[in-house]
């Protein structure tokens, strides 16, 4: 065999085994879940809504604040259109953690539940939010453009008007609904939490009317895990 043949053939014999991994790599990266982190979404959020950066952070500090406020004090708080954050109330129980198969089990002390709306758009199945739209309208500390105006109002270097709060929200539930439709996870920060999509598998539950007991079908939910510091700030 000529010298020429056998660098042809290490040069097609390399170029095979290279396509080869790169097609490996993107099997094994395809399927996995991207986090977006909080830069990402004040990006997001500011290309959506067409104003700074730095005004989309002031509004979703001012979201994140009021609701670790409320929840440190043991309330309830909903973005309107968005979700509800309230403490778990759950008993003193040994789990597993899904990581490890052992120790305790991974659990967040706060609980988010969807708005008829967000669920809505994310065609969460089956129904549409409806079992959280009690919790929507009923929460202790309701957050929306007028509120994160009047918060943000105290300090004039970072004012927003009721418009722009209104705008940034709307961005805010629009960059997260298309980061979870893509199966994305999305951080709202180390102290604040990761929101993700998760299911939730068929059980038995009880009709809170008249106790019976009913079959709840299995569906997808978004699931909330809290964040190091917020999970200290409320236990």
């Amino acid at each position: 065999m000529s010298r020429t043949e056998l660098s042809r053939r290490t040069v097609l014999g390399r170029g095979a085994i290279l396509s080869t991994s790169l097609g490996l790599g993107l099997l094994t990266t395809t399927g996995r879940a991207v986090a977006m982190n909080k830069a990402e979404l004040i990006e997001q959020m500011a290309s959506e809504a067409g104003l700074h950066k730095s005004e989309m952070q002031t509004a979703l500090d001012a979201f994140i604040d009021a609701t670790t406020t409320a929840l440190q004090k043991g309330d309830s708080a909903v973005l309107v259109g968005f979700g509800s954050f309230s403490i778990s109330k759950r008993s003193a129980r040994t789990g597993r953690n899904p990581a490890f198969g052992n120790g305790p089990a991974d659990d967040s002390p706060v609980t988010f539940e969807s708005c008829p709306e967000f669920a809505a758009a994310l065609d969460l199945n089956p129904g549409k939010g409806d079992e959280a739209s009690a919790r929507c309208r009923d929460a202790d500390v309701v957050i929306d453009a007028a509120y994160i105006a009047s918060e943000t109002g105290r300090d004039s270097d970072s004012r927003l008007s009721e418009a722009d709060a209104k705008r940034a929200l709307d961005a805010f539930i629009n960059a997260t609904t298309k980061a979870l439709k893509k199966g994305d996870r999305l951080s709202l920060g180390e102290r604040f939490g990761v929101l993700s999509i998760s299911k939730r598998s068929a059980r038995t539950g009880r009709n809170p009317q008249t106790g019976k007991e009913i079959q709840i079908a299995a569906k997808n939910v978004v699931k909330f895990k809290a964040g190091a510091e917020l999970s200290k700030a409320v236990n």
